[in-house]
């Protein structure tokens, strides 16, 4: 192979390398939620009992008409084809952790309107794409990637993440802008 091709050969390798990257998701204690609208947000509970049949059928609308595998992955570890170049990238909703500082209706709230800090995070909700019926069922699906069979995980009220552990626990690694940030709302 000549010198020319192999250059170019590299650069397109490093280019297809560097397209299909994947950014980290933005710290979990960072909310998506702006402050003004955090404590609504919070105070929001699923509009129905949350059963295994709701969660099945959040499943279909995470992998339908919410397009959300798109860039949350099939598993929703935030890997899918969407993601490659996002930066922050899309939230993984396997981290247990996650489901520990943010109550479904601060997702509802994103997945309602979008988020300010990932513009590619559009209101699913406010462009009619899918209904408010529908947001809930999908976050209670992502929200039982991270939680297991704990139902009381999965339904995140504000009183049930604010006695979880994890924020202590994870102040310790997080940068300085970030500390104090899930507790101050």
């Amino acid at each position: 192979m000549n010198k020319w091709a192999g250059a170019v050969l590299g650069t397109v390798t490093l280019g297809l390398l560097s397209a299909t990257a994947y950014s980290a998701e933005l710290d979990i204690l960072k909310p998506r939620v702006p402050a003004d609208q955090i404590a609504a947000a919070k105070a929001m509970k699923p509009p129905f009992p949350v059963t295994a049949a709701v969660i099945a059928k959040g499943k279909e609308v995470f992998n339908g008409a919410g397009t959300c595998y798109t860039c949350h992955g099939v598993g929703g570890k935030g890997d899918g084809p969407g993601a490659a170049g996002m930066d922050p990238g899309p939230r993984n909703f396997t981290n247990h952790q996650f489901e520990q500082v943010r109550t479904a209706g601060e997702m509802v709230w994103v997945v309602s309107n979008g988020s300010p800090l990932q513009p590619a995070m559009v209101g699913f909700v406010s462009a009619g794409q899918i209904t408010d019926k529908q947001a809930w069922e999908a976050v209670m699906y992502e929200r039982s990637l991270g939680c297991g069979g704990d139902m009381d995980c999965v339904t995140g009220s504000a009183d049930w993440v604010s006695k979880q552990p994890v924020h202590e626990e994870a102040a310790s690694s997080l940068k300085p802008e970030y500390i104090g940030v899930a507790s101050a709302h």
